[in-house]
Formats: C-alpha cells, sequence, structure tokens
C-alpha cells in the first residue's frame, strides 16, 4: 500500500531560489570554446567573445596591467570602432595612466565589475583625456570587470555599448556579476598552465617614462600639493572632488589651480595636457629630475 505523503509542515525545506543563467546555443557554444582555451593562446580572445555575446557589448577588450610596463593589449572585439580607425598607439604612449580604469588597478580595487558611473571623476567629460581619447571610441556606457593575477598585475575587461544605443542596465550588470566566479576559476586555472608573457623592455621603458612623468612634472616649478593637484586636474576631477580627495577647501583648490597655470605658462586644460605629454619622452626615470626644463630646453626657474 502507497504511503500517504507527509503534512506540509514535515517536508524538508526547499533550497532558496537561484539566479539561472540563461544561454542559447551560440552563447553555449562560446562557453565551451572559452573552457577549450584554458592554457592557450586563444583563452581571451574567446573570453572577450563570450563577455560581448552575454550582455550585448559592441565593444570587448581584454588588457594586462602591470606596474612594471605599459597595458598591453591581450584581445579586442571592436570592428565598428577599428573601421572607423580607432588605434592605441597614442593610448598607450602614455595617456592610459589617466584612465579612471587604470587608475582603479594603479589603487588596488578589489576584483569585481564596476559599471562606468560608479568609477568616473565628476569632471571627466571635460577632461583632455577623454576629448582626445576616450571621445573617439565613441563608447556611451561601459562595465569593466577586474581580476588581480598577483600584486604586481591585473587582468581588465572593457565590456562597451556605442553611441546610438542603449546603455547597460542593472540586469546587465548583475548578469556579469553573476558570471564572474565562473569566469575568474577559469582565468585563474589559465594562468596555473599558460606561460607567462615575456617583459618587453619598449614597454617598461615607455611605463617607466610615464611614471617618472607623473611623479615629477613640474617639479622645477610646483610645490607637491600643486603637483599632487594636477594629477586631479588632469583625470577629470572637479575642484570640489579633489578637495574632497585631498582634504582641504574648494576655495583652497581653485588657487591651486590658478597658480599652476601662472607657473606653468598654460591658459587652459588643453595646453597643461599638450604639455604633460610633451614632456614624457623627456623623462629620466634614474634621476628623479623635473622633464619640463628639458622639454622646453630651458634650465629650470626657481618655483615661488
Amino acid at each position: 500500500m502507497p504511503r500517504p505523503a507527509a503534512p506540509t509542515s514535515e517536508l524538508a525545506p526547499r533550497r532558496k531560489a537561484r539566479i539561472a543563467l540563461a544561454l542559447d546555443t551560440e552563447g553555449v557554444a562560446q562557453l565551451g570554446e572559452l573552457a577549450a582555451q584554458v592554457g592557450r593562446a586563444g583563452f581571451y580572445p574567446a573570453a572577450v567573445a563570450f563577455l560581448a555575446s552575454l550582455i550585448e557589448a559592441d565593444v570587448s577588450v581584454a588588457f594586462l596591467y602591470s606596474t612594471d610596463q605599459r597595458p598591453r593589449y591581450l584581445a579586442v572585439k571592436a570592428e565598428a570602432a577599428m573601421r572607423r580607425g580607432a588605434r592605441d598607439t597614442a593610448y598607450l604612449a602614455g595617456p592610459y595612466v589617466l584612465d579612471p580604469v587604470y587608475q582603479m588597478f594603479q589603487r588596488g580595487q578589489p576584483d569585481g565589475a564596476y559599471p562606468m558611473a560608479s568609477y568616473l571623476p565628476d569632471d571627466f567629460y571635460e577632461s583632455e583625456f577623454y576629448r582626445c581619447f576616450f571621445r573617439n571610441t565613441l563608447l556611451l556606457d561601459t562595465i569593466d570587470v577586474l581580476w588581480r593575477i598577483d600584486e604586481r598585475s591585473s587582468i581588465a575587461f572593457c565590456l562597451g555599448r556605442e553611441q546610438g544605443t542603449l546603455p547597460f542596465g542593472s540586469a546587465e550588470s548583475a548578469l556579469v556579476q553573476h558570471v564572474l566566479p565562473l569566469l575568474f576559476a577559469l582565468m585563474r586555472r589559465h594562468h596555473e598552465l599558460a606561460t607567462p608573457p615575456k617583459p618587453d623592455e619598449a614597454d617598461r621603458l615607455v611605463h617607466r617614462k610615464v611614471q617618472a612623468t607623473m611623479a615629477n612634472f613640474g617639479a622645477s616649478l610646483l610645490t607637491k600639493r600643486e603637483r599632487e593637484v594636477v594629477f586631479y586636474m588632469l583625470s577629470g576631477y572637479s575642484s570640489e572632488q579633489t578637495a574632497a580627495r585631498l582634504h582641504t577647501a574648494e576655495g583652497t583648490i581653485r588657487n591651486q589651480r590658478k597658480s599652476i597655470h601662472r607657473k606653468l605658462e598654460t591658459g587652459s586644460q588643453a595646453e597643461l595636457f599638450s604639455l604633460f605629454i610633451q614632456c614624457i619622452p623627456f623623462a629620466d626615470p634614474d634621476s628623479g629630475a623635473d622633464p619640463l626644463p628639458r622639454c622646453q630646453g630651458s634650465a629650470p626657474r626657481q618655483s615661488n
């Protein structure tokens, strides 16, 4: 005789409902290809293809960030941008140091996915980095993923939608967050199996010059605090946000900005940005000297 069903109160509690990762046939195939490429040269091209398909991103790029050399492109899925003539050479010549995502890596940001609105400086769209570089990508919105390989290096993914499309919504952000444990596990295994890329001496030298310029730009003319303010000016922070970061008054920052322009004889953000970029080839990573006098071909002037 069949045993009667137990009363509802005696049934074992069900586990909590889980978010489902729904993949169509193409998505399953791309996930399978990503798993198949673990430890192989095609891993990061497969990763950007999978992520782009997952949230319908127009652009998907994988970078290797390092404290020892400038960023390295690992994979790029940006057909339309490349057809429009987008190139990485100018970016890699030095302005990458002003990229907000690269700055998150430098600050030791935890592993995770970050919507663009969560990390942009408040005056980013007024910055020369935006005007000279980011604007040319025609990106409307991004979700950026950071995963740290070790203390000195990280992988960064930029997942973007271009102008003329809808920005990412909360559903896309949640989906990326949902897939991160799987993605990071595959990346961890990949880096256990794959041969690390050899350091590039040209990349190292450019990076050292960029770092030296960031540390010493205007040192023969500006105070240490004014040089800190220059970094925030170039990165797209307003006087208000800079004051909050440096724990001082907004009026103090405004006065320091005026002093910077006066001492460097620049009349705008564009001129300041141009002067900074021009100084990079003249930086001496081993001396700690201000590259500005060498760039301008004159002896250092005394700070006021």
